[in-house]
């Protein structure tokens, strides 16, 4: 029988705990068992591994066949296989944070962003405040680079009153898998919380619903995450699906 080679044997165990770095980082910090730095660490680790393991094993499955190792072949085919996962999650999230403008903070309206009031008190400890612009980015270059990178986003106009349309976007939020803060129908408020699957990252929303001249009503979103420089699209991303689903 066929000996089994110990490049083979290595490549399989490297490439699977690749895969579990990739997995451990994330839920690691989800669950409060590590910071987030080593956590997004542990990401850059499985890319690095996956890769070296994709780059040997292509290598070694030809070397295999070449050699008529027909065993060893078959776990080299399935580390480059595994290896490969790192690569196929983390490249298009790299791609894509290279493709939007580094913000965390967006809103329908950056001329009057919503306001946030219960939400406030959840994000006591959050690095990120709720001030519309940031450190180094000032609010009318915030609302510039938001403009072009998602014009999409911008207020909507309905036919519902006040009241029912502050009902709406609260039962909409809750249904879109959001927990629900603060509904205020007299203000017409309502605010929510998002959290990410794998690290847990939690994104406030407000829904701003006000008048119109018509006798409907103007409706206003703003999202923002608590950790974080770049959202990588999702704030944006969430704001369209809600209006959308509106």
């Amino acid at each position: 029988m066929e000996e089994l080679r110990w490049w083979s044997r290595i490549l399989v165990v490297s490439a699977i705990v690749a895969v579990v770095l990739l997995v451990a980082g994330p839920l690691g910090y989800k669950f409060g068992l590590s910071p987030l730095q080593p956590s997004l660490v542990s990401l850059l680790i499985a890319l690095f591994t996956g890769a070296v393991v994709v780059l040997l094993a292509f290598i070694m499955t030809i070397v295999s066949q070449v050699k008529a190792l027909p065993r060893n072949r078959n776990l080299t085919v399935v580390a480059l296989l595994v290896g490969a996962i790192p690569i196929v999650v983390m490249v298009p999230q790299m791609m894509a944070a290279q493709s939007v403008p580094p913000i965390h903070d967006i809103t329908t309206d950056t001329v009057d962003p919503p306001r946030f009031f219960e939400v406030v008190a959840l994000r006591a400890d959050a690095p990120n405040d709720l001030e519309y612009g940031m450190e180094n980015i000032p609010p009318e270059e915030m609302a510039k680079m938001q403009q072009a990178a998602y014009p999409e986003v911008r207020t909507l106009a309905t036919e519902l009153d006040v009241a029912s349309a502050v009902a709406r976007a609260a039962d909409l939020m809750a249904s879109q898998g959001h927990e629900v803060v603060n509904v205020d129908a007299a203000a017409g408020i309502v605010e929510g919380t998002a959290t990410t699957f794998w690290f847990g990252f939690k994104d406030d929303m407000v829904v701003r619903v006000r008048p119109g001249d018509d006798g409907g009503s103007i409706v206003d979103m703003r999202s923002v995450s608590r950790v974080g420089q770049s959202d990588v699209g999702a704030n944006a991303a969430r704001i369209v699906a809600f209006l959308e689903a509106f």
